[in-house]
């Protein structure tokens, strides 16, 4: 595991503390091998469970695949929490995805990439080379791009707070989304 991964873990993790959500049954959207998933299942004592379009999972964690890349495949509120960390980028439509997280579950917390030319360039060669199946439309949106989005689907959110080491070059925003 690449410090990158324990570091985004740590920020990630740090940031769902306040929200707390241990002892939670939580779904990981977009888990991938499941490197960061694990981290968080020990970090925030939470009973987690993985999804994603390709099954390329390197830990062991109940996993589902999913048999699109609309729909989730559990039935309506089997967990009490979704989480999409860096995923929401990777999907055509955004504002069904989210909706699918919300039949899902009543909590959904999201960990984005911010929009910066940065993180969209280091996203496109990444993916290229690690996941050349993953879809591609990085869809990457501002803060206020974000909170329009969760208004116009009736979600009230809370913005977390991101805690980073001074030499890590990536900035993200994390939500809380809850139904009105």
């Amino acid at each position: 595991m690449s410090i990158t991964q324990r570091k985004r873990a740590k920020i990630i993790a740090d940031c769902y503390t306040k929200w707390d959500i241990s002892g939670k049954k939580v779904l990981d959207v977009g888990c991938g091998n499941g490197v960061v998933s694990e981290l968080l299942k020990e970090r925030l004592g939470i009973d987690l469970y993985g999804t994603d379009i390709i099954d390329y999972s390197k830990r062991n964690i109940p996993f589902k695949k999913m048999t699109t890349s609309e729909k989730l495949p559990f039935a309506d509120a089997s967990f009490d929490c979704v989480m999409f960390n860096d995923v929401l980028h990777h999907t055509d439509d955004i504002k069904a995805f989210i909706a699918e997280g919300s039949r899902v579950a009543d909590t959904i917390l999201i960990f984005e990439d911010s929009s910066s030319f940065l993180l969209r360039l280091v996203d496109v060669v990444l993916n290229h080379f690690y996941s050349p199946q993953m879809p591609r439309p990085l869809n990457f949106k501002t803060q206020e791009e974000w909170q329009l989005l969760f208004k116009q689907l009736g979600f009230e959110y809370e913005a977390g707070k991101l805690f980073y080491p001074s030499w890590y070059p990536f900035k993200h925003f994390a939500f809380r989304l809850k139904r009105r």
